[in-house]
């Protein structure tokens, strides 16, 4: 499997192309173009966009991607699934781009879900609210997607409407636990990898 990270124009925030075979799956959607050539240029089938949290710089692509790629679904928390239909808790409304999406292909997943990916691959749903309450880690393999709620060596934002200080330094420091059995793929910053 290979991964492919993405720095977008909002707030350096990472988006993430995972492929194998000529499928592939994203996590976190930002500048579209980009991952879209990457897409075109490889001849990707894509299957799925994986949502770490629902602010707007993990988002803001969604509507292209959706047009794009009709035939995929995207994974996203319950409250992400409210979240991606509300342009105040998505923050979408100030930035002049509201993003207010209430779709079929939107599917929300908790901890007790597994959904496989190419042949080999499962992708393990972790919550981990605290910066938002819609953040998800996304384990595959020995990837962990932590979106914001680990960046490595960056304290984590916990002061919006829906963030709650506990649990965010709860799963920060679960997170920071695991980053030695994983490499680290976080919501922006530089990745982290074992050893």
């Amino acid at each position: 499997m290979k991964i492919e990270r993405f720095v977008n124009s909002v707030f350096e925030s990472n988006s993430y192309i995972l492929h194998e075979n000529g499928n592939a799956i994203i996590i976190d959607i930002g500048d579209f173009n980009p991952i879209n050539q990457y897409i075109n240029q490889l001849n990707l089938s894509v299957e799925a966009l994986f949502i770490t949290h629902t602010h707007y710089d993990h988002i803001y692509g969604i509507n292209e991607f959706l047009r794009s790629f009709p035939n995929a679904l995207v994974y996203t928390s319950s409250f992400g699934k409210a979240a991606l239909s509300r342009s105040n808790w998505n923050f979408s409304r100030y930035h002049d781009d509201p993003i207010e999406i209430d779709s079929p292909a939107i599917r929300a997943v908790d901890e007790r879900d597994s959904i496989k990916v190419f042949d080999n691959y499962k992708v393990k749903i972790i919550p981990t609210p605290g910066h938002d309450k819609s953040c998800l880690t996304y384990r595959i393999g020995d990837a962990l997607f932590t979106g914001d709620s680990y960046i490595p060596g960056i304290k984590v934002i916990a002061s919006f409407p829906n963030s709650n200080r506990n649990e965010a330094k709860m799963w920060y420091d679960r997170l920071k636990d695991m980053a030695g059995k994983y490499d680290i793929y976080p919501g922006h910053g530089i990745c982290n990898y074992r050893g």
